[in-house]
């Protein structure tokens, strides 16, 4: 039995690893959005919406265009590979909140994606839990007077219903797969295994709501948190001098074992049955660049019509990241790095029964995936981020 770093040729090993990270970061980076959670319509008084004490939604998700699976493997590769956009998409999603008291609610969100590429699909699941307390409620814009409530001055003068909303949420798949060979010059990759890649966020956000007039609501929002990226298991398997190989990685080592009798070497003195590597020998830290940590910040204006059994709304929301390792890693290496997204959102409801109403929702991003699904960034996705993605849902909402 050979055990050797010098046993395996370094121009194969090295573009093996790559293409391994490659792999990973591509399944991590196929899945698409559900706001964390719709920040862009954040208000203060939740009660304006169907139900003043308990609410509870149904929604489904598609995208307006296929998913492009190819960009970023051709780019990253260099191997000539065309892009594809024949990837889809669907989700849905539940919600649901309740009034503990008049100044607070608690609320869960459940979230399921299918990412279909032209072999694999991918399936993954998300998770929101949050808390809003209202410490202040809106004080009458301009007493009786109707000129005076409609002057803006008058409206910011005027003391707005306060609220602090903190919340923890996430995504994570159990497994992601793929069985689509990953070509690059002088090595292949037949299959890649990932097991529970995932990220995680803690966040808070204080939120002011102004009511402009009986039909009408202004909301202002800032927040801020900390995000982390995860995955238990890293697998591959691959063909060198015509056997097959089994491949694990921890951390940035990697260890490779023959996986089942092969001959094809042994002309050529022996078939090697094992050896050992390590990626950051070959510039790649895959720790750094795909389990990474960050924090963020974002702000974002909203504004509320009610008249009648219509709801319309429609919202701005700018965030941006600031992400430990990954983003000096690609600085470095030239690579697109993004750190701000710009986020539009469109929502009209129609209220079909006293506590029932049903709604569509438009939403346009400036950056593919970005704050949504935060584990779908990495050292080799980054250059899809610079695409615009739009959105639409339908659903039903229920108040009680």
């Amino acid at each position: 039995m050979l055990s050797s770093r010098c046993a395996a040729q370094p121009a194969a090993r090295v573009l093996a690893v790559r293409a391994a990270v490659l792999m990973l970061m591509l399944m991590q980076g196929t899945a698409s959005v559900q706001a964390a959670p719709l920040d862009t319509l954040l208000t203060a008084t939740p009660e304006r919406a169907v139900g003043s004490t308990a609410q509870f939604e149904l929604a489904v998700d598609r995208l307006n265009r296929r998913l492009d699976f190819g960009g970023a493997a051709a780019d990253a590769s260099g191997a000539g590979q065309t892009r594809n956009a024949n990837g889809d998409y669907q989700g849905e999603l539940v919600v649901a909140a309740y009034r503990v008291t008049d100044q607070l609610w608690l609320s869960g969100s459940a979230w399921r994606r299918q990412v279909r590429s032209d072999a694999d699909t991918y399936h993954y699941r998300g998770w929101r839990v949050s808390g809003l307390y209202r410490w202040a409620d809106a004080a009458p814009t301009a007493g009786a007077d109707p000129a005076a409530a409609a002057a803006w001055g008058a409206v910011w003068a005027a003391r707005p219903a306060l609220a602090l909303r903190l919340s923890a949420w996430g995504n994570q798949a159990k497994l992601t797969e793929t069985t689509t060979p990953l070509r690059v010059t002088g090595a292949v990759l037949n299959t890649v295994t990932v097991t529970r890649p995932s990220d995680q966020q803690v966040q808070a956000d204080l939120i002011a709501t102004w009511r402009l007039s009986p039909a009408v609501d202004l909301s202002a929002a800032v927040g801020a948190g900390r995000i982390r990226l995860a995955y238990a298991g890293l697998a591959a398997t691959t063909t060198r001098n015509g056997c097959n190989y089994r491949l694990s990685f921890n951390g940035n080592d990697i260890f490779g074992t023959l996986a089942q009798p092969c001959s094809a070497g042994a002309d050529g003195g022996g078939v090697i049955q094992q050896f050992y590597d390590s990626s950051g020998d070959y510039g790649v830290d895959v720790a750094n660049e795909i389990a990474w940590k960050g924090s963020f910040l974002q702000a974002g204006v909203n504004v509320g019509w009610h008249s009648g059994p219509w709801t319309l709304q429609g919202g701005y929301l700018f965030h941006t990241v600031r992400r430990d390792a990954v983003d000096g890693i690609l600085a470095a290496r030239g690579d697109p790095v993004h750190k701000t997204n710009q986020t539009v959102t469109l929502e009209a409801a129609y209220r079909v029964q006293a506590h029932m109403e049903l709604f569509t929702r438009a939403e346009l991003s400036s950056n593919l995936f970005f704050q949504d699904l935060p584990v779908t960034y990495n050292s080799s996705t980054s250059g899809n981020f610079g695409s615009r993605l739009s959105m639409f849902t339908l659903g039903l909402r229920a108040g009680f």
